[in-house]
């Protein structure tokens, strides 16, 4: 008996909840996050930036590549005839320039995941102020990113293209 006065309850609340929720209905709208982060030209900005940030390091890591090849095919092709001790000196040569390789290797790419994920927690901040800035002045209740969440959406619920447009302007 308790169970069933129990879900009569829950039945009821479910159905008031409905009613109420038909005479308000919910206003949505939807964003492509991929095609505003695609459009805006913050995006571009960001990676010149970050290409110039890190070009110094990138061409020192080549520099040390070309090094290290050098020596192994200086092994491979001379490695029969060099001197014991001159064979063993350059051997020692590439794998220092190796371990330096691999080292600031992933230096660089720990400094460039971590710059990227700044500036790109920095637009995010953008998009988001943009998006809740049009879903006030338009009265929305909800916005989805419809890449990730929506099967189908139509055109006119779509601001991804007011969005891009309050975004450029915010440079």
């Amino acid at each position: 008996m308790k169970k069933l006065l129990t879900g009569l309850a829950l039945s009821f609340a479910l159905v008031a909840g409905s009613a109420a929720q038909a005479a308000n209905p919910t206003s949505v709208a939807v964003i492509n996050l991929p095609q505003i982060l695609k459009e805006i030209p913050q995006s571009a900005q960001v990676k010149k930036k970050l290409e110039s940030e890190f070009s110094g390091r990138q061409a020192e890591l080549k520099k040390l590549n070309d090094q290290y090849t050098a020596l192994v095919e200086k092994l491979k092709k001379n490695g029969a005839y060099m001197k014991e001790q001159e064979q063993i000196s350059t051997q020692r040569k590439a794998q220092e320039l190796q371990s330096q390789l691999q080292m600031k290797g992933q230096a660089l790419m720990e400094d460039q995941r971590r710059r990227v994920a700044e500036e790109e927690a920095k637009i995010m901040e953008k998009i988001a102020t943009a998006v809740e800035k049009i879903a006030k002045q338009r009265g929305y209740d909800l916005v989805i990113n419809g890449v990730a969440a929506v099967v189908y959406a139509n055109d006119s619920i779509d601001i991804s293209k007011e969005v891009i447009q309050m975004v450029s302007k915010s440079n």
